[in-house]
C-alpha cells in the first residue's frame, strides 16, 4: 500500500511522534501486528508503539480525526480477528516500574509484564497476584479479572487494583481512583481495555515471605485416581494454589525421553507458607500414585515463572475456556475420558484452576465488575494447530460437552478462549452497568477492546 493510500492524519502522526508508528506496506509491519497466538491474523490501520504518555494523546487524537478505532495489546494475548479501521497500541515502552514496600504498592507502565515485576519483589516478602506465565502484561491480566495461583488466598487481581492512569477517548489524561470515578475504577475492575488506553496502574501487594510449589506428573492410568485426590484437596484448603489437569506431549525428539509422545495427568501447586506444611498437601497426592516428575521446592517470588514452567513462546493454537463444577470423583473420571476423546483429535492440553477461597468473598465484591466468582472451577484448554490436519473444533468439541454437562456460574474473562466477548462472562445487569459507564467515557466507541462488551 502507497502513502497515498494512507489516511492524512495518520501520516501526520508519524512525524510527530518520539515512538513509532507503522502502517501497512511498511517493514516490520507485519511482524508488528502479529498477535501472541500466530493462528489468528489481525490487520490494523496501524501499529503504534508510544514513547510516553504524550505520544498517547497523539495517537488517541489521531485517530478520532481519521475516523478509526484504537486499542492496546502490549504483547498480543486476547486478540481477535478482525481489527480493520482501528490503530493498534503496543505500549512496551511504558516500562515504568515502582515498588513501595512500605506501602505494598506495585506500581508500573502499561508495557511491563509480570515476570519483570516479579523479579523487582525479590528480598521483599511481598507478592503480586500474578499470572503463571511470564510473558503475560500486568495490567492486561488485572483489567480482565486475573486469576492468579496466589488468588485463592488474597482474591482476583483486578479486585487489587488500586489506581489507573490512563488517556481517555478525548486525549486527556486520567488518573481514575475509588475516590474521584469509582464507577469507572469498578468497570476497570474486570471490564478490560473498553475505557481508554491505560499508561500505568498501581496494584496491592500482599505478604509472602515462605513459598513452596511446582508441579507434579503422573501416567495416564492414574489420572481419574489423582485429579480426584486433587479435587478434593482443593476443597479441604482452600487457600492453596491449584492447577488441576492433562497434557498430551507431542512425538518429538526435543521432548524429554519420559514424556516424549505421552499423555499425563499433571497436578501445579502454590502453598503460601513453609516447606514442612506444603510438602503436607503435596503428600496427599503423592500417596495416590507415583508420579512421573516431581518439582515441588521452596522458592522465591521472582521465580514463579519457572516453578510453573509455562511456554513463553508465540504459537499458533486454538482454545476454549469456561467455568465449571461442581469438582469431584464423578467429574474426574467424565474429565478424562473427553481429555482422552480430544487427545485423539490433536488436544494437547486442559487444565482447571481451582476456584473459591478468597475469589468467592463478598466483601468488597461491590467495588469491581467482577465481583465474587463462585464457580468451582475454570477450564482452560488448547490444541496446537502445527499440524494442519488438525480439527480444532474436532478437537476441543468433548470439552464442550464437558462444560455443558457441568455448568458454573461466573466467569473470569482473562480465561476466556479467543472469538469471545464479556458477554461470556457476565450477566445482563453488569453488561448494562458497564455500557452505561462506557456510553458515559466513550460515547463515540473510539476505544476498542480485544474483548467487546457483547
Amino acid at each position: 500500500m502507497t502513502a497515498s493510500h494512507h489516511p492524512a492524519p495518520l501520516e501526520r502522526l508519524r512525524t510527530e511522534l518520539r515512538g513509532t508508528l507503522l502502517l501497512p506496506g511498511d517493514a516490520g509491519y507485519d511482524a508488528a501486528r502479529t498477535p501472541w497466538n500466530l493462528s489468528i491474523e489481525q490487520r490494523p490501520a496501524a501499529v503504534a508503539e508510544p514513547a510516553d504518555v504524550d505520544d498517547v494523546r497523539a495517537i488517541v487524537r489521531a485517530a478520532r480525526e481519521a475516523g478509526l478505532g484504537v486499542t492496546t495489546q502490549p504483547n498480543g494475548h486476547g486478540a481477535s480477528d478482525d481489527l480493520d479501521g482501528v490503530v493498534l497500541v503496543r505500549p512496551r515502552r511504558l516500562d515504568e516500574l515502582h515498588v513501595d514496600v512500605e506501602a505494598r504498592v506495585l506500581r508500573v507502565g502499561a508495557g511491563v509484564n509480570w515476570g519483570r515485576a516479579l523479579a523487582a519483589l525479590e528480598g521483599t516478602g511481598l507478592i503480586g497476584l500474578a499470572g503463571s506465565n511470564p510473558e503475560v502484561n500486568v495490567v492486561g491480566l488485572a483489567i480482565a479479572g486475573g486469576q492468579s495461583m496466589f488468588s485463592r488466598r488474597y482474591g482476583l487481581t483486578a479486585r487489587s487494583i488500586i489506581a489507573v492512569e490512563l488517556v481517555d477517548a478525548a486525549g486527556d489524561v486520567r488518573r481514575v481512583t475509588d475516590a474521584d470515578d469509582g464507577e469507572l475504577l469498578w468497570a476497570l475492575r474486570g471490564g478490560g481495555g473498553l475505557f481508554g488506553v491505560i499508561t500505568a496502574i498501581e496494584l496491592s501487594l500482599h505478604l509472602g515471605d515462605a513459598l513452596y510449589g511446582g508441579g507434579l506428573v503422573f501416567p495416564a492410568e492414574s489420572a481419574t485416581a489423582v485429579l480426584s485426590a486433587a479435587f478434593a484437596l482443593a476443597h479441604d484448603e482452600p487457600e492453596l494454589g491449584l492447577d488441576i489437569g492433562m497434557m498430551r506431549f507431542p512425538d518429538l525428539p526435543v521432548m524429554p525421553p519420559h514424556l516424549r509422545g505421552r499423555i499425563v495427568a499433571t497436578v501445579g501447586l502454590v502453598h503460601v507458607g513453609d516447606e514442612t506444611t506444603g510438602q503436607v498437601f503435596a503428600d496427599r497426592l503423592l500417596a495416590v500414585a507415583e508420579p512421573i516428575a516431581n518439582s515441588l521446592t521452596p522458592f522465591s517470588i521472582g521465580q514463579l515463572a519457572a516453578v510453573a514452567a509455562e511456554p513463553v513462546d508465540p504459537m499458533p493454537t486454538a482454545d476454549f475456556g469456561a467455568a465449571i463444577g461442581p469438582l469431584d470423583e464423578t467429574f474426574a473420571g467424565d474429565f478424562v475420558e473427553a481429555f482422552l476423546r480430544g487427545a485423539d483429535r490433536g488436544l494437547t492440553r486442559c487444565g482447571i484452576r481451582a476456584m473459591g477461597g478468597a475469589i468467592a468473598e463478598e466483601l468488597g465484591a461491590e467495588l469491581s465488575a467482577i465481583g465474587a466468582v463462585h464457580a468451582p472451577g475454570l477450564l482452560s484448554s488448547g490444541a496446537l494447530l502445527l499440524d494442519p490436519s488438525v480439527d480444532a473444533e474436532a478437537a476441543l468439541s468433548p470439552l464442550r460437552e464437558l462444560a455443558a454437562k457441568y455448568p458454573a456460574e461466573g466467569m473470569v474473562p482473562s480465561f476466556l478462549g479467543s472469538q469471545t466477548s464479556l458477554a461470556d462472562a457476565y450477566g445482563p445487569a453488569v453488561l448494562e452497568r458497564l455500557a452505561t459507564v462506557k456510553r458515559r467515557v466513550d460515547p463515540d466507541g473510539l476505544i476498542r477492546s480485544n474483548r467487546p462488551l457483547g
